[in-house]
């Protein structure tokens, strides 16, 4: 188990707006940073970070916390974990309580790869089959080249299997990694036969996965890593770890999608290259990019493929203002061989010539439609549309209209008619799509649960052999097995007026420690089966309440001349209560820091509470204002529910005394006044909840 100063010196040292910038770009807005959720795709920013008590929240998905929380869900990891993963980040050293551990799960699947790169790297160099070092050789690689970027060769069988078992790694570890896989017959089997290996690395220079181009004849021709806890095609980039400081030195990104075309790019002086693996461009790269440069050239083969690629990349024309252009090599060359051909210098210097990927894509489809006759027109109209239709949404559609219209030679209200006409089109199409591709993984999940099902049975009867039972209960024939869901977070998803039902019982909520055993995964808690349902006025208070919480941890001085008024808040959610309280109970001139740790050490979910307010970014007022409208508003919502819940027991309780109806009747008349005093006092201030 991790220890509480170990946690709260990690905390200290990662700051969470710097952790968020890493994939994020966040602009500030007052005293917070805000930015679009890199958890749910969006537009407009909904994200934003309170620096001062180092906490995060969505407005869109809801999602919010700490920079723990943070790391758990970017990089899918438990609550332990995202501890170590921090820690190594922060150059700090850990101590684990209790049991002797091999590593966290994260950094044994590095060592996994590691030690693979490192054996396929042996194998290319000094190994019996020549293959690997023929296919090198033709391709223009040399010894200097493979070991400048470590490239290898994998034998298959089972070798990998072999050596990884004499270095200590388990099966499992080999499965989770995706270096090997279960065999029809239960046994392990390497995954890579006989294929030139490029290791795939992290930002940090971390092998994670690997591509395997086949050095004979067969399919496929390339095969990559499948989707692991620490690899995900649709997030990283090959070569990105070399190319970052290239990036940023020269304010550009060129995208190209080979190994090879990589490396030749490199070696031939263009440092400011990546490569995609084995899928089209998509946001999680073109956000990767844009952190480091807001200009990225994405460099086609010569062939169809290429272009259609192009046209793909159109819709994130839009995205994070990023100048994006594209180049199409000529004579259906690829840039290996261009480089080969003509030198580093011609590239750069059609590079340099590059246009923006829409007047490509357009002028495109001009050349290959004949616009002259209508029969064409109307075709070219269609693509045109078709191509536009990921843009649909744009605040500049029209302008995109009358480039298509300009373009073609038709008028722009005819494009203005025929354009959403395409869209719904191109929707359903979609909509279909979809359909069919949740109804195979439906069946591919029914499989693999029949698959589970049988080899528990088979294992229960003790005929499946006994590597396979060290490995999991399924049988997977030619492809990776499922990862561990078990390490992956869970999707809570409560409202934001959400309050569970023990919430409400008489025990205190909070519990011993201010998050759970180090030593287990930590996950959000479930949502209840039931929640207590609130009214209009409850919501109201609620809402307030956060948005109280949040002043008061960034602001806690400025609070402590009100507390006698917070005494005489009823408080909806009794968290809230709580953390209240705590903060208040710390000594004036409490760094907020210190106070979020107060804040943690009575309620678990604090850096999920305090982060959800947004009056201190929206509002145009000062804090002391602020302040006093929201203790108003909560102590006016207070005396209405209480006003309310008086006048409900007057009605229906008949067994009230005299006097107690008199005394209740004069408490209400005295509420009513103050309440409009307090009404009155809220209309003065113009609207510090204006909307973002």
């Amino acid at each position: 188990m991790i220890s509480d100063e170990d946690k709260d010196k990690v905390r200290s040292a990662t700051d969470l707006v710097e952790l968020v910038q890493e994939t994020v770009e966040l602009k500030p807005r007052g005293s917070e940073f805000w930015g679009c959720c890199p958890f749910h795709g969006e537009k407009t920013p909904s994200f934003h970070i309170i620096p001062s008590t180092q906490v995060w929240h969505c407005f869109g998905c809801g999602e919010g916390g700490d920079v723990f929380t943070y790391t758990m869900k970017r990089e899918n990891l438990s609550f332990p974990d995202s501890i170590r993963y921090l820690a190594e980040r922060a150059g700090i050293e850990i101590s684990d309580e209790g049991p002797a551990r091999k590593g966290t799960k994260r950094s044994r699947l590095i060592d996994v790869c590691e030690e693979t790169s490192q054996f396929f790297h042996t194998m290319l160099m000094r190994g019996k089959d020549g293959r690997g070092r023929e296919y090198c050789s033709h391709r223009g690689l040399t010894a200097d080249v493979c070991r400048r970027y470590r490239l290898g060769y994998s034998v298959g069988r089972n070798t990998l299997v072999a050596h990884l078992s004499q270095k200590g790694f388990t099966p499992r570890e080999m499965i989770d990694a995706n270096v090997a896989f279960t065999g029809r017959g239960g046994g392990l089997v390497d995954r890579f036969y006989e294929r030139v290996m490029f290791p795939i690395f992290d930002e940090q220079g971390k092998c994670i996965a690997f591509g395997g181009r086949i050095t004979g004849d067969g399919e496929p021709k390339y095969l990559n890593t499948s989707e692991t806890p620490l690899f995900h095609k649709k997030r990283n980039l090959y070569g990105f770890n070399w190319a970052k400081e290239h990036i940023v030195a020269q304010g550009e990104a060129v995208v190209v999608e080979g190994y090879t075309d990589c490396i030749a790019c490199w070696e031939a002086g263009l440092g400011n290259v990546v490569a995609t693996l084995g899928t089209a461009l998509t946001e999680h790269h073109v956000k990767t990019l844009t952190r480091f440069a807001k200009k990225i050239i994405y460099l086609f083969d010569g062939d169809a493929a290429g272009q259609k690629a192009a046209e793909r990349a159109i819709q994130f024309i839009e995205k994070d203002s990023v100048d994006l252009r594209c180049v199409i090599l000529p004579d259906n060359l690829d840039p290996n061989d261009f480089v080969h051909q003509f030198g580093g210098h011609a590239l750069r210097d059609m590079l340099d010539a590059s246009e923006p990927l829409m007047d490509f894509v357009y002028r495109k489809l001009e050349e290959r439609s004949d616009t002259s006759t209508p029969g064409g027109r109307a075709r070219a109209l269609e693509d045109a549309c078709r191509l536009i239709y990921p843009l649909r949404s744009s605040y500049v559609i029209d302008t995109y209209f009358m480039q298509i219209a300009d373009r073609l030679g038709v008028d722009v209200d005819m494009v203005r008619d025929v354009a959403p006409r395409v869209f719904r089109d191109v929707q359903k199409e979609e909509e279909a799509s979809a359909r069919r591709a949740e109804r195979y993984e439906r069946q591919r999940r029914d499989r693999e649960s029949s698959s589970y099902r049988s080899d528990a049975s088979r294992s229960r009867s003790g005929s499946l052999a006994a590597p396979a039972a060290s490995q999991g209960a399924w049988s997977v024939t030619g492809s990776s097995a499922p990862t561990d869901v078990a390490s992956a977070p869970v999707d809570g998803g409560e409202p934001y007026d959400y309050v569970p039902l023990d919430a409400y019982e008489d025990a205190p909520y909070a519990d011993e420690a201010p998050y759970p055993d180090a030593g287990e995964a930590y996950a959000p808690a479930p949502a209840h089966q039931f929640a207590v349902a609130l009214t209009d006025l409850e919501r109201r208070s609620l809402a307030c309440e956060r948005e109280l919480l949040t002043l008061l941890t960034a602001y806690p001085d400025d609070f402590r001349p009100n507390a006698e008024r917070i005494t005489e808040i009823e408080w909806v959610e009794p968290r809230n209560e709580t953390i209240a309280w705590a903060v208040l109970a710390t000594p004036e001139g409490t760094s907020p820091q210190d106070v979020m740790a107060a804040a943690r050490a009575v309620c678990p979910d604090a850096a999920q509470l305090v982060s959800a307010g947004t009056i201190d970014a929206t509002s145009k007022h000062p804090t002391q204002t602020n302040i006093a409208f929201l203790l108003d508003s909560l102590e006016l919502f207070t005396l209405r529910r209480r006003m309310k819940a008086s006048q409900s027991k007057l009605r229906s309780d008949k067994n009230l005394t005299a006097e107690e109806r008199r005394a209740m009747t004069i408490q209400a008349t005295q509420d009513a006044a103050r309440a409009r005093e307090l009404a009155k006092a809220v209309e003065g201030v113009a609207d510090p909840f204006r909307n973002l």
